[in-house]
């Protein structure tokens, strides 16, 4: 009987191909089929990233379409059908790359796919990547945390009220899409707007720095991440 495979969800880091982790160029370059999330620009994205590390020109790759959608029906349906998709290639013995941006255990899409899989008894393993929020520190040159300060991953689009921003400790805001002028605009009457910063396509082309908000443009990139510091603690 055939060995059935092992599922990898490669976390590749936020952009630069230099974030990359040692685990993940090695499980890239082992496996038998890599696997691209197809969700316009996110796959673009993995695939220069690794690209710039590793020679993927004799691998099987394919495409998982996963729609950009909040209706629960339509992501469960595609979950289930790209984990029947991956569990026929799983059945024939192959070891599959699936590559995410960032960290497959922090907002990631195919961790519905892993735990789906999981579930139906199938072998699948996590490799940790880099997040983004801590590329965007490093980018900003600041500390995200020390001491006992608390830190929060906020996915600010998914948010209807304000009540994060009045914790203690440092925010991150991910995922603003499309609220990212509401954002600013609420930073701005909390008079938080001189303690935050962000970092548009962080490690990526076209790579934007924003010591101030007030410089941002509404229609920046979906691969924004803002870094709100208490009043008496920005950096």
């Amino acid at each position: 009987m055939l060995k059935q495979g092992i599922l990898f969800g490669v976390g590749v880091g936020p952009g630069d191909p230099e974030l990359m982790t040692l685990k993940a160029v090695r499980t890239i370059k082992e496996a038998d089929v890599i696997a691209l999330p197809k969700t316009d620009e996110q796959y673009i994205t993995a695939l220069e990233i690794i690209k710039a590390v590793v020679d993927i020109s004799q691998k099987e790759i394919i495409e998982i379409y996963l729609p950009m959608t909040r209706d629960e029906d339509t992501l469960r349906s595609s979950h289930q059908k790209a984990g029947l998709q991956l569990a026929e290639l799983l059945d024939q013995g192959k070891n599959i790359a699936f590559l995410t941006l960032g960290d497959p255990s922090i907002y990631s899409t195919y961790i519905y796919i892993h735990n789906w899989l999981l579930q139906e008894g199938f072998h699948v393993q996590l490799i940790a990547g880099v997040p983004s929020f801590c590329a965007v520190a490093a980018k900003l040159n600041m500390s995200l945390c020390k001491g006992a300060e608390p830190l929060h991953i906020i996915p600010a689009s998914y948010h209807h009220n304000d009540d994060y921003l009045d914790w203690d400790g440092t925010k991150i805001l991910m995922k603003s899409g499309k609220s990212l002028k509401k954002i600013i605009d609420t930073l701005q009457t909390k008079g938080l707007i001189e303690n935050s910063s962000m970092v548009e396509r962080c490690g990526m082309d076209g790579e934007k720095v924003y010591k101030n908000l007030s410089d941002v443009n509404p229609g920046s990139s979906y691969f924004s991440t803002i870094v709100v510091k208490d009043k008496e603690k920005k950096q």
